[in-house]
């Protein structure tokens, strides 16, 4: 056997000629981009209300939309605009919000800010998003919110999740910081809940380095949202309610406000935003099609009913079993050494993190969360339940998203390779993680 036919691992030569990194986000600026920062340094640099760029970004974005929601307000972080969100559903000391056991943080901690109390529902494995019969399982007496993520992109089901909604008079946000563009049956998601939140961080499809964009119809949303983040100006001139536009000086105390820079970076990144989506589309198409013959590999699932939209992050799930029980941790240092940029997705469950788990809220030392740890009564016995959680948390792999098309066919055919030699080689491959196990 020549070196060429051996895994890099073993001394073979390693199939991806292309150096790291492969995933290189977000793209360079153009000088359009950069000419109107420049101007925008010498305009002004602390815009006040939402003129400017700050208010072309927000019209913008509801075209993005399809104008399937009324009112836009930025804030300096998908984080924050999350918090605010919250605050206008009425998160507080004795509410639960439902959410999914798997996803980022974020998504859900702003809750422990405002006193409230997090439920997680096991995840649907073909969506990765909130399961419908999870989420009816996990609601109690003192659920008022259903947080939607779309994971990596792709759409939940929102026929089923609305409905459970509407039968229990509960409110439902979605946080759609993966899935830019994406849509369910046609429509964009953000335009199905009563409140949805975009991260505009460097990662995103559409990105403002840091960044969010709330997005509501309800105009109570709107004016409490607004008031969380923003004062003065901007307050006196959007909010709606009279009695709640009395605190424009204050606000409610706080400064969530996004930086004008960051508002250029977003209108320009969300302009190119289309022309890049197609050529992921194409690059992740082609991807899926090479890997469809590598047994060991379960390939992304799409709906025939969604648009990916941005397709945050591609992640198969690898079967052991098809490989001879090798650990992913092997499988990955072997792909790794084939030249690929691969790993396990760095969000863990939920309910494994501290903030989660531990029956103590930090935020406010001596106050106790009844919805999150693990035997901490019943209501969250849900998190011991979540199996098709664990399972994609233990089994999924985090590869580039490509985004250059057709220049990135070649490294893609050549992670396709990688791939079917680790196949070919299942044998030694076996032998090396059990002698790595003695």
């Amino acid at each position: 056997m020549t070196t060429a036919d051996q895994l890099a691992l073993l001394g073979g030569v390693p199939t991806i000629e292309q150096p790291l990194p492969h995933e290189v986000w977000p793209p360079p600026a153009d000088e359009a981009e950069l000419a109107e920062l420049a101007e925008q340094r010498n305009t002004d640099i602390s815009i006040k209300g939402n003129s400017g760029p700050i208010g072309r970004l927000e019209a913008d974005f509801l075209a993005f939309l399809n104008d399937g929601a009324r009112f836009a307000v930025t804030f300096n972080s998908g984080t924050s605009a999350l918090l605010a969100a919250y605050f206008a559903l009425g998160v507080r000391e004795g509410v639960d919000v439902v959410g999914p056991a798997l996803t980022y943080h974020a998504a859900l901690s702003p809750v422990f800010a405002l006193r409230g109390d997090v439920v997680l529902a096991d995840i649907d494995p073909d969506t990765r998003g909130l399961d419908p019969k999870a989420l009816q399982e996990a609601l109690t007496e003192n659920t008022k919110v259903i947080t939607v993520v779309h994971q990596w992109g792709h759409p939940c089901d929102m026929d089923a999740i609305l409905r459970i909604a509407e039968r229990h008079g509960l409110r439902v946000l979605e946080d759609c910081s993966h899935a830019h563009g994406s849509h369910y049956k046609g429509r964009p998601v953000g335009t199905f809940g009563d409140v949805a939140v975009f991260s505009l961080q460097a990662n995103k499809a559409v990105y403002a380095g840091e960044g969010g964009i709330l997005v509501t119809s309800d105009t109570q949303v709107h004016d409490r949202a607004t008031l969380l983040g923003h004062y003065r100006d901007r307050s006196r001139d959007t909010v709606i309610d009279e009695e709640l536009r009395a605190h424009w000086v204050t606000g409610f105390g706080l400064k969530l406000r996004m930086s004008p820079f960051n508002a250029i970076v977003a209108r320009h990144a969300l302009a190119a935003f289309p022309a890049r989506k197609e050529a992921r589309h194409r690059c992740l198409r082609h991807f899926g099609e090479q890997l469809a013959d590598v047994a060991y590999l379960e390939p992304v699932h799409v709906a025939d009913h969604v648009d990916m939209g941005a397709w945050y992050g591609y992640k198969p799930l690898y079967r052991p079993e098809a490989l001879g029980g090798v650990p992913r941790s092997v499988l990955i240092e072997a792909l790794r050494a084939e030249g690929m940029e691969v790993g396990a997705p760095s969000g863990p469950r939920l309910s494994t993190l501290p903030l989660y788990a531990r029956p103590e809220n930090p935020l406010f030392p001596g106050t106790p969360k009844k919805g999150s740890a693990p035997g901490t009564g019943s209501r969250a016995e849900h998190v011991e339940h979540a199996k098709h959680a664990e399972h994609v948390e233990r089994h999924a792999l985090s590869l580039p998203t490509f985004t250059n098309w057709p220049e990135d066919m070649k490294l893609i055919d050549q992670y396709a390779e990688a791939f079917r030699k680790i196949g070919r080689h299942r044998e030694a491959l076996v032998r090396y993680a059990a002698e790595r196990s003695r």
